[in-house]
């Protein structure tokens, strides 16, 4: 006979678990140190450098840092699992370089970017990781920029006349506080906001930070015309030089803009049926100008008045006049207001 062997039995937990083969975990949490813990999780490669990308926390030491831990564990899988995880460690500049080498604006946009950049956005956020950025962090931004455009913070100071080791004198003189303007800030507010929806575009990031922060309020506009006195004043003073008072003219009775005037054509110009369009306007940058869209990226027709038209053909024949003295024509698509004889330019 066989003898009759009685096996052990296992409790089926303990069975399964022996069979089942242990699922690795995701991310890990390391003691530093200092006996702080750090968490850390793989969230795939970064598209800027190329590298590994980890989402990375860390938790003082305490009585509740293991709980802790293993709640922000929790939460940076749970955003890996959900693709809302920033997927790069980019910083501030290194988005704005990234945002200005693509950007599709005009020569005096970019300009206006760049000095913001330059002058205010990049020493004070450029060195802050754009997963790191919250409301808070773009409220003191721009706090910063009201109490002064030196981000002094408001703290006294002195505006010396050299830099290093010297002996003061009057030129020496106690710092004074220059807030930027409402319309600089709110300038600078959209160059961030175009950086930012760049960001999420590439996925280096997946909330916009600047949708929790106070954006900037729009400037009151304040316009202070002259009073009709005044206007009469200068437009008599400015008639002393034709072509220059009718520049002067033009702009009072049609509101153009100073660059809309400077590109203004003969041919725009329709004094039969009194209207004047504006196609173009004229942008400088120092010393370069050159020829662009209107503000509005919009043409339009503007009616003229009879006292309009009249002083129009009145400087019309002037212009005649001058350039037969010297042997040349007038061009049809000459500028209405030009340097040169010939109006070409």
């Amino acid at each position: 006979m066989v003898p009759h062997v009685v096996r052990p039995r296992y409790p089926r937990t303990t069975t399964d678990a022996r069979k089942r083969p242990q699922r690795r975990r995701r991310g890990e949490i390391e003691t530093l140190p200092s006996g702080a813990l750090r968490v850390k999780v793989y969230a795939g490669v970064d598209p800027l450098s190329g590298k590994r990308h980890y989402l990375r926390e860390t938790i003082p030491a305490g009585p509740k840092a293991e709980a802790e831990a293993e709640k922000v564990l929790v939460k940076f899988v749970n955003q890996v699992n959900e693709s809302r995880n920033p997927r790069t460690r980019a910083t501030v500049s290194q988005l704005l370089d990234r945002y200005m080498e693509f950007i599709d604006v005009d020569v005096t946009t970019r300009t206006r970017y760049e000095i913001a950049i330059r002058k205010h956005i990049k020493p004070l956020l450029g060195n802050l990781p754009i997963a790191k950025l919250n409301g808070e962090t773009f409220d003191s931004f721009y706090k910063t920029l009201r109490t002064c455009r030196d981000h002094c913070g408001g703290r006294p100071s002195v505006d010396h006349r050299v830099k290093g080791e010297h002996e003061c004198t009057d030129k020496c003189r106690v710092h004074k506080c220059d807030p930027l303007s409402p319309a600089s800030i709110r300038k600078i507010h959209t160059c961030l906001s175009g950086a930012l929806k760049t960001a999420i575009r590439c996925q280096w990031i997946t909330v916009n930070p600047l949708d929790q922060a106070h954006p900037p309020k729009r400037p009151t506009p304040d316009p202070r015309p002259p009073s009709p006195e005044e206007a009469t004043a200068i437009v008599n003073e400015a008639f002393k030089d034709l072509p220059w008072g009718m520049l002067v003219w033009l702009a009072m009775t049609t509101g153009a803009r100073r660059g809309e005037l400077s590109a203004l054509r003969w041919d725009w110009l329709d004094l039969d049926n009194a209207t004047l369009r504006i196609h173009t306007s004229i942008a400088q940058d120092g010393g370069k100008t050159w020829e662009k869209d209107t503000k509005t990226h919009q043409q339009r027709r503007i009616t003229l008045d009879p006292e309009t038209v009249g002083l129009l053909r009145a400087y019309r024949q002037h212009c005649e006049t001058e350039a037969r003295t010297v042997g040349v024509t007038l061009a049809k698509n000459g500028r209405v207001f030009s340097p040169e004889v010939d109006h070409s330019t």
